[in-house]
């Protein structure tokens, strides 16, 4: 979810400009006067613009809601000494609202109560850096981008920490100037989205199957 999107970025790309590249490539039809085929394909394209928007909005909360129950079920067992947790140093990437969660953290029986934020981190886990999710309460600071932070990670689940709060300013100060954030391969937006170049020709090839199919169309119109 947080470090491999490459698929669900292409698919998005691909379908979000393929139903617009319909539309406006049903002028081929009105340039050959005909109207009824290019009245035909751009009520198309705007039925898939619209299935398009639907459809983004179900796949995106659907992910969300598997991605926040993996973090809770995840969080529950590293607090409640289920699993052994993996200390890391952590850095956090963003942070977004999930009030209707609990949130976790280390030294705790079990989740906490209130509004809770999901942060997503970049960890040097001993396997590599990558990105993590943590459930923590939505009243601490940790608004800013590339904040320092220790976490736990779940031994199981490789998307899945819980924040530590018990460490000292001392070493949350060296986490921040630990020498690995220089020197080390982290993940990136254009990473795990398999590449920002990739993404743009698969918004590409959406526009060229568009106005492909509406060239077809024309054409056995004629």
């Amino acid at each position: 979810m947080l470090n491999d999107l490459a698929r669900q970025t292409r698919i998005m790309l691909f379908c979000q400009v393929l139903g617009p590249a319909v539309m406006f490539g049903s002028v081929l039809a009105v340039e050959g006067e005909h109207w009824g085929v290019a009245v035909s394909l751009f009520v198309l394209g705007l039925v898939l613009t619209i299935a398009w928007g639907i459809g983004v909005v179900v796949w995106n909360r659907r992910a969300d809601r598997r991605f926040r129950s993996l973090l809770e079920q995840g969080a529950a067992d590293l607090v409640a000494g289920r699993v052994t947790g993996v200390p890391a140093a952590g850095r956090v990437v963003r942070r977004r609202l999930a009030r209707h969660s609990p949130s976790y953290l280390v030294g705790t029986a079990g989740p906490l109560d209130g509004p809770s934020a999901v942060l997503a981190i970049t960890v040097l886990a001993p396997g590599g850096a990558r990105r993590v999710g943590a459930l923590v309460p939505a009243m601490l600071a940790l608004e800013s981008r590339k904040a320092p932070v220790a976490v736990l990670l779940h031994p199981d689940e490789p998307e899945v920490a819980v924040l530590d709060p018990r460490i000292t300013p001392q070493q949350l100060a060296a986490i921040g100037d630990d020498p690995r954030w220089r020197t080390e391969w982290l993940p990136t937006d254009s990473s795990v989205v398999g590449g920002w170049l990739p993404a743009l020709a698969c918004g590409v090839l959406g526009i060229v199957v568009g106005v492909g199919l509406d060239w077809l169309v024309v054409s056995l119109a004629t």
